[in-house]
């Protein structure tokens, strides 16, 4: 079932950006990035958007129309055949033409900013990714139920690991088996990410050493991957007993994202598998029980670090050779939002964020063992999401 997003969900959100670009001075924001463009407005057409700092919004649609008549939820949407009609269009919706205008200057093609630069003479361009991402760090009660639905999802795929396990040779394989399964949940197929060249279908299923290939992904782990094409994920390399089979996917439904990591083994893995899981496990749970509102995401990360290094796994917890600096990252639309739980990170904790916990442990050469799970964050402490069993499952 689809869940329809309301007007006043859209109207809220736009009005607590209007109140930052008041605060910033701005006189308005032009928003092309799609998952931004949905967030204030409802659909995901080719189009502007543009939020002045008091009028309404005003979309301006490049294709499809349509499309966008039928699904946005802001009153004003007009066609723009031509970029070179952004400033009349703003004009004619604002009565003047902005002076200082506020752009996604995190995402934004270079091209394009350089042809808003001759379209708006004499105008200042001022990055307002921040402040986007800010008002999309708290989540609605809408968002919040759509991410727990994913996480349900996300638990009934992990449920068909072991049976499938049995039956599969390879970690190709079991990853068309676990993406054909989320297909017919109503998975898009795709996750959304902000960051500059971070690609990602579902996530990772990899085996053994290959869990332990270093690669380009921003996360922990990358994997093998199918070639130098795509350097991560799953391969078509077989999954061999005894050694950590792990699954980390995203879940998506109805664009918004669980994620979630379980570890399977065929057969009993060894020992220091098992006992650097069981402190992941620990880790986890500290850093869960402690992440409620008011805390300091830096404060968090350090408390990881030191009970990593008290426990002797200081070296390949969250990566190796390189870790990446993070324990957590915030998630909704996007796979990569705010908050992120890391090393100098300064965002305190409130109340409607939601993040992926994921403290991860790698055996170079040998394999990856670890947890992931997705928290909402509470007054007193984080929520978790996803509820399947959280040991190495066994089969």
């Amino acid at each position: 079932m689809i869940e329809t997003l309301k007007k006043e969900e859209v109207f809220d959100r736009v009005k607590n950006l209007q109140a930052k670009l008041i605060k910033k001075g701005i006189d308005g924001a032009l928003l092309v990035q799609k998952a931004d463009v949905y967030y204030f407005s409802g659909t995901d057409q080719n189009a502007h958007l543009w939020i002045s700092r008091q009028d309404s919004p005003l979309l301006m649609v490049h294709k499809d129309f349509g499309r966008a008549v039928e699904d946005s939820l802001v009153e004003k949407v007009v066609p723009l055949k031509s970029l070179s009609l952004l400033p009349v269009s703003i004009k004619k919706h604002s009565a003047k033409m902005p002076c200082s205008i506020g752009i996604e200057m995190d995402v934004l093609p270079t091209s394009l900013y350089m042809i808003y630069n001759r379209l708006f003479p004499g105008a200042e361009f001022v990055d307002i990714s921040p402040l986007i991402r800010s008002v999309r760090m708290i989540k609605s009660d809408f968002e919040i139920s759509l991410i727990s639905r994913a996480a349900m999802v996300a638990d009934q795929m992990m449920e068909q690991v072991p049976g499938l396990l049995k039956e599969v040779k390879t970690e190709t394989e079991l990853a068309i088996e676990l993406e054909a399964f989320y297909r017919r949940k109503g998975h898009a197929g795709f996750i959304r990410t902000r960051q500059f060249n971070m690609e990602c279908g579902y996530g990772h299923v990899m085996a053994g050493k290959n869990a332990a290939c270093p690669s380009s992904s921003p996360g922990p782990t990358g994997g093998k991957g199918l070639g130098p094409f795509y350097s991560q994920g799953a391969s078509t390399d077989p999954i061999s007993p005894g050694v950590p089979v792990l699954v980390d996917y995203t879940s998506n439904i109805c664009g918004y994202i669980s994620d979630q990591t379980r570890i399977f083994s065929i057969g009993r893995p060894e020992e220091k598998f098992i006992y650097a899981h069981q402190v992941m496990l620990e880790i986890q749970e500290v850093i869960s029980s402690q992440g409620r509102t008011g805390t300091s995401t830096g404060k968090l990360y350090e408390m990881a670090i030191e009970i990593a290094k008290k426990k002797g796994l200081a070296d390949g917890f969250m990566g190796y050779p390189e870790p990446v600096p993070f324990v957590a990252h915030g998630i909704g639309l996007e796979l990569d939002e705010l908050p992120v739980i890391g090393h100098n990170s300064s965002i305190t904790l409130d109340q409607g964020m939601v993040v992926a916990l994921e403290p991860k442990y790698v055996f170079p050469g040998k394999g990856v063992v670890g947890i992931e799970n997705t928290f909402v964050v509470t007054a007193t402490g984080m929520k978790k999401l996803n509820h399947f069993p959280e040991s190495i499952y066994i089969v």
